[in-house]
Protein backbone atom coordinates (compact mmCIF):
# COMPACT_ATOMS: atom_id res chain seq x y z
CA UNK A 1 0.00 0.00 0.00
CA UNK A 2 1.38 3.98 -0.80
CA UNK A 3 2.23 5.59 2.68
CA UNK A 4 -1.13 7.88 3.33
CA UNK A 5 1.53 10.54 4.38
CA UNK A 6 2.24 10.66 0.73
CA UNK A 7 -1.24 10.22 -0.72
CA UNK A 8 -4.91 9.90 0.25
CA UNK A 9 -8.13 10.06 -1.80
CA UNK A 10 -11.16 12.14 -1.28
CA UNK A 11 -14.56 10.68 -2.72
CA UNK A 12 -17.83 12.62 -1.96
CA UNK A 13 -21.25 10.21 -2.21
CA UNK A 14 -24.62 10.34 -1.69
CA UNK A 15 -26.64 7.24 -2.61
CA UNK A 16 -24.09 5.95 -4.50
CA UNK A 17 -24.54 2.27 -3.62
CA UNK A 18 -24.72 1.46 -7.43
CA UNK A 19 -21.41 2.80 -7.93
CA UNK A 20 -19.29 3.29 -5.42
CA UNK A 21 -17.79 -0.34 -5.16
CA UNK A 22 -16.23 -0.22 -8.16
CA UNK A 23 -13.53 3.03 -7.67
CA UNK A 24 -13.30 1.52 -4.25
CA UNK A 25 -12.32 -2.06 -5.40
CA UNK A 26 -9.50 0.17 -7.69
CA UNK A 27 -8.28 1.84 -5.12
CA UNK A 28 -7.13 -0.78 -2.52
CA UNK A 29 -3.33 0.31 -3.01
CA UNK A 30 -3.91 3.26 -1.11
CA UNK A 31 -3.53 3.43 2.62
CA UNK A 32 -6.36 5.79 3.14
CA UNK A 33 -9.38 6.96 1.24
CA UNK A 34 -11.50 9.20 2.76
CA UNK A 35 -15.23 8.81 1.97
CA UNK A 36 -17.46 12.04 3.10
CA UNK A 37 -21.06 11.25 3.01
CA UNK A 38 -24.01 13.40 3.18
CA UNK A 39 -25.71 11.34 4.70
CA UNK A 40 -26.91 8.51 2.11
CA UNK A 41 -30.07 6.01 2.92
CA UNK A 42 -28.97 3.26 0.34
CA UNK A 43 -26.47 0.87 1.27
CA UNK A 44 -23.48 3.01 0.64
CA UNK A 45 -22.09 3.20 4.31
CA UNK A 46 -22.62 -0.85 4.54
CA UNK A 47 -20.31 -0.57 1.12
CA UNK A 48 -17.98 1.62 2.64
CA UNK A 49 -17.55 -0.23 5.97
CA UNK A 50 -16.38 -3.25 3.53
CA UNK A 51 -12.93 -1.80 2.50
CA UNK A 52 -10.54 -1.62 5.89
CA UNK A 53 -8.51 1.18 4.06
CA UNK A 54 -11.79 3.48 3.99
CA UNK A 55 -12.29 6.58 6.48
CA UNK A 56 -16.10 7.36 6.57
CA UNK A 57 -17.20 11.04 7.59
CA UNK A 58 -20.53 12.40 7.36
CA UNK A 59 -21.60 16.02 6.72
CA UNK A 60 -24.97 17.59 5.71
CA UNK A 61 -24.05 19.41 1.85
CA UNK A 62 -24.56 22.82 1.60
CA UNK A 63 -22.71 23.06 -1.53
CA UNK A 64 -19.55 21.60 -3.88
CA UNK A 65 -16.78 23.86 -3.06
CA UNK A 66 -17.66 23.80 0.55
CA UNK A 67 -17.69 20.24 0.52
CA UNK A 68 -15.12 19.43 -1.11
CA UNK A 69 -12.84 21.84 1.08
CA UNK A 70 -14.33 20.26 4.43
CA UNK A 71 -13.04 17.15 2.87
CA UNK A 72 -9.39 18.08 2.20
CA UNK A 73 -9.53 19.23 5.78
CA UNK A 74 -9.87 15.76 7.18
CA UNK A 75 -7.03 14.83 4.93
CA UNK A 76 -2.77 14.91 6.01
CA UNK A 77 -1.03 13.50 2.81
CA UNK A 78 0.95 15.46 0.64
CA UNK A 79 -1.10 14.88 -2.22
CA UNK A 80 -4.80 14.28 -2.69
CA UNK A 81 -6.45 12.14 -5.62
CA UNK A 82 -9.91 13.78 -5.69
CA UNK A 83 -12.27 10.84 -7.53
CA UNK A 84 -16.40 10.99 -7.87
CA UNK A 85 -18.21 7.76 -7.03
CA UNK A 86 -18.64 7.11 -10.58
CA UNK A 87 -14.76 6.83 -11.60
CA UNK A 88 -13.44 4.15 -12.34
CA UNK A 89 -9.34 3.72 -12.38
CA UNK A 90 -7.51 1.60 -15.04
CA UNK A 91 -4.26 0.31 -14.20
CA UNK A 92 -2.04 2.45 -16.26
CA UNK A 93 -3.87 5.40 -14.52
CA UNK A 94 -3.10 4.57 -11.05
CA UNK A 95 0.54 3.63 -11.94
CA UNK A 96 0.49 7.23 -14.02
CA UNK A 97 -0.68 8.48 -10.18
CA UNK A 98 2.17 6.49 -8.14
CA UNK A 99 4.88 8.10 -10.43
CA UNK A 100 3.92 11.75 -10.18
CA UNK A 101 3.58 11.36 -6.50
CA UNK A 102 7.11 9.81 -6.21
CA UNK A 103 8.63 12.84 -8.52
CA UNK A 104 6.24 14.85 -9.95
CA UNK A 105 6.71 18.98 -10.52
CA UNK A 106 3.56 20.12 -10.50
CA UNK A 107 1.28 21.66 -8.58
CA UNK A 108 -2.09 19.18 -9.83
CA UNK A 109 -2.38 16.59 -13.06
CA UNK A 110 -5.22 16.90 -14.84
CA UNK A 111 -6.88 14.22 -16.73
CA UNK A 112 -9.35 13.61 -19.77
CA UNK A 113 -12.29 10.55 -19.41
CA UNK A 114 -14.18 7.90 -20.98
CA UNK A 115 -17.45 8.07 -20.80
CA UNK A 116 -19.31 4.73 -20.35
CA UNK A 117 -22.88 3.70 -21.12
CA UNK A 118 -24.09 1.06 -19.89
CA UNK A 119 -20.78 -0.20 -19.02
CA UNK A 120 -19.51 0.40 -22.55
CA UNK A 121 -17.23 3.03 -23.57
CA UNK A 122 -18.73 5.24 -25.92
CA UNK A 123 -16.35 6.29 -29.37
CA UNK A 124 -16.07 10.00 -28.41
CA UNK A 125 -17.72 12.65 -25.43
CA UNK A 126 -18.52 15.96 -24.42
CA UNK A 127 -16.37 15.61 -21.02
CA UNK A 128 -13.68 17.82 -20.04
CA UNK A 129 -10.00 17.46 -18.40
CA UNK A 130 -10.15 17.43 -14.48
CA UNK A 131 -7.82 18.22 -12.15
CA UNK A 132 -7.80 15.35 -9.91
CA UNK A 133 -3.94 14.65 -8.57
CA UNK A 134 -2.96 18.16 -6.34
CA UNK A 135 -0.91 19.04 -3.81
CA UNK A 136 -3.22 19.64 -0.87
CA UNK A 137 -1.13 23.05 0.90
CA UNK A 138 -1.39 24.58 -3.15
CA UNK A 139 -5.03 24.15 -3.81
CA UNK A 140 -8.74 24.35 -2.45
CA UNK A 141 -11.94 25.16 -4.10
CA UNK A 142 -14.34 27.12 -4.82
CA UNK A 143 -18.16 27.18 -6.04
CA UNK A 144 -18.94 27.86 -9.75
CA UNK A 145 -22.80 27.70 -10.45
CA UNK A 146 -24.05 23.99 -10.11
CA UNK A 147 -20.18 22.47 -9.50
CA UNK A 148 -16.86 23.03 -8.33
CA UNK A 149 -13.40 24.26 -9.23
CA UNK A 150 -9.91 24.27 -8.17
CA UNK A 151 -7.83 26.76 -7.59
CA UNK A 152 -3.82 26.01 -8.35
CA UNK A 153 -1.37 27.52 -6.85
CA UNK A 154 0.83 26.74 -9.47
CA UNK A 155 1.42 24.79 -12.75
CA UNK A 156 -1.00 22.12 -14.16
CA UNK A 157 0.50 19.06 -15.79
CA UNK A 158 -1.76 16.53 -17.41
CA UNK A 159 -1.89 12.64 -17.41
CA UNK A 160 -1.81 10.54 -20.54
CA UNK A 161 -4.29 7.92 -19.25
CA UNK A 162 -7.67 8.56 -18.77
CA UNK A 163 -10.78 7.59 -16.13
CA UNK A 164 -13.69 6.07 -16.99
CA UNK A 165 -16.75 8.03 -15.83
CA UNK A 166 -19.20 4.75 -15.27
CA UNK A 167 -22.25 6.17 -13.59
CA UNK A 168 -25.37 3.38 -12.82
CA UNK A 169 -27.54 5.34 -11.20
CA UNK A 170 -31.10 5.16 -12.27
CA UNK A 171 -32.44 7.87 -14.57
CA UNK A 172 -35.32 9.32 -12.08
CA UNK A 173 -31.94 10.23 -9.98
CA UNK A 174 -30.36 11.46 -13.12
CA UNK A 175 -32.93 13.91 -13.67
CA UNK A 176 -33.54 14.70 -10.13
CA UNK A 177 -29.77 15.87 -9.72
CA UNK A 178 -29.69 17.40 -12.87
CA UNK A 179 -32.62 19.89 -12.40
CA UNK A 180 -30.85 20.83 -9.07
CA UNK A 181 -28.00 21.74 -11.12
CA UNK A 182 -29.72 23.48 -13.57
CA UNK A 183 -31.23 25.49 -10.65
CA UNK A 184 -27.35 26.47 -9.47
CA UNK A 185 -26.48 27.21 -12.71
CA UNK A 186 -29.81 29.44 -13.49
CA UNK A 187 -28.76 31.61 -10.82
CA UNK A 188 -25.27 32.24 -11.69
CA UNK A 189 -26.46 33.23 -15.25
CA UNK A 190 -29.32 35.01 -14.33
CA UNK A 191 -26.95 37.49 -11.93
CA UNK A 192 -24.09 37.36 -14.99
CA UNK A 193 -23.90 40.47 -16.99
CA UNK A 194 -22.79 38.43 -19.88
CA UNK A 195 -19.17 40.28 -19.42
CA UNK A 196 -16.61 37.65 -19.12
CA UNK A 197 -18.62 34.38 -19.76
CA UNK A 198 -17.68 31.94 -22.00
CA UNK A 199 -19.33 31.24 -25.50
CA UNK A 200 -20.99 27.96 -23.41
CA UNK A 201 -22.93 30.22 -21.00
CA UNK A 202 -23.89 33.06 -23.72
CA UNK A 203 -25.26 30.46 -25.88
CA UNK A 204 -27.15 29.15 -22.74
CA UNK A 205 -28.80 32.53 -22.00
CA UNK A 206 -30.21 32.61 -25.34
CA UNK A 207 -32.35 29.64 -24.33
CA UNK A 208 -32.77 28.58 -27.22
CA UNK A 209 -29.88 27.70 -29.32
CA UNK A 210 -27.95 25.11 -27.03
CA UNK A 211 -30.03 22.14 -26.62
CA UNK A 212 -30.21 21.88 -30.85
CA UNK A 213 -26.03 22.39 -30.71
CA UNK A 214 -25.75 19.88 -28.42
CA UNK A 215 -28.11 17.60 -29.88
CA UNK A 216 -26.58 17.69 -33.53
CA UNK A 217 -23.00 18.68 -31.73
CA UNK A 218 -22.87 14.64 -30.01
CA UNK A 219 -24.75 12.98 -32.36
CA UNK A 220 -22.81 14.01 -35.37
CA UNK A 221 -19.92 15.96 -34.77
CA UNK A 222 -18.83 13.55 -32.29
CA UNK A 223 -20.07 10.57 -34.31
CA UNK A 224 -22.16 9.14 -31.03
CA UNK A 225 -24.58 7.90 -33.99
CA UNK A 226 -22.52 5.44 -35.05
CA UNK A 227 -22.71 4.14 -30.70
CA UNK A 228 -26.36 2.97 -31.76
CA UNK A 229 -28.62 3.43 -28.51
CA UNK A 230 -25.90 4.34 -26.22
CA UNK A 231 -24.67 7.02 -28.20
CA UNK A 232 -28.47 8.14 -28.51
CA UNK A 233 -28.99 7.73 -24.52
CA UNK A 234 -25.62 9.82 -23.87
CA UNK A 235 -26.82 12.27 -26.64
CA UNK A 236 -30.81 12.76 -25.23
CA UNK A 237 -29.43 13.03 -22.11
CA UNK A 238 -27.24 15.74 -22.97
CA UNK A 239 -29.94 17.55 -24.77
CA UNK A 240 -32.42 16.89 -21.73
CA UNK A 241 -29.65 18.84 -19.63
CA UNK A 242 -29.75 22.24 -22.07
CA UNK A 243 -33.72 21.63 -21.97
CA UNK A 244 -34.18 21.58 -18.41
CA UNK A 245 -31.68 24.51 -17.58
CA UNK A 246 -33.53 26.41 -20.94
CA UNK A 247 -37.00 25.95 -18.78
CA UNK A 248 -35.04 27.56 -15.40
CA UNK A 249 -33.97 30.01 -17.16
CA UNK A 250 -37.49 31.14 -18.75
CA UNK A 251 -38.85 30.36 -15.41
CA UNK A 252 -36.59 32.34 -13.30
CA UNK A 253 -36.59 35.57 -15.80
CA UNK A 254 -40.57 35.46 -16.11
CA UNK A 255 -40.86 35.56 -12.18
CA UNK A 256 -38.19 38.13 -11.47
CA UNK A 257 -40.43 40.20 -14.48
CA UNK A 258 -43.57 39.87 -12.44
CA UNK A 259 -41.45 40.57 -9.38
CA UNK A 260 -39.76 44.13 -10.58
CA UNK A 261 -43.43 45.17 -12.28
Amino acid sequence: MLNSTVLQALILTKNEEPNLKRVLDKLTWLEKVVILDSHSTDATLEIAAGFPNVTLVQRPFDTHGKQWNFGLSLLDSEWVLSLDADYVLPDDFIAETKKYVKGGNKAAYETNFKFLVFGKPLMKDNTTPRPVLFKKALCSYFDDGHTQRLQIGGETGMYKAVILHDDRKSLSRWLSNQDGYAIKECNKLISSSGEGLPLSSKIRKTKVFAPFIVFFYSLFVKGLIFNGWRGWHYTLQRTMVEIILALRLIEEEKLKKDTEG
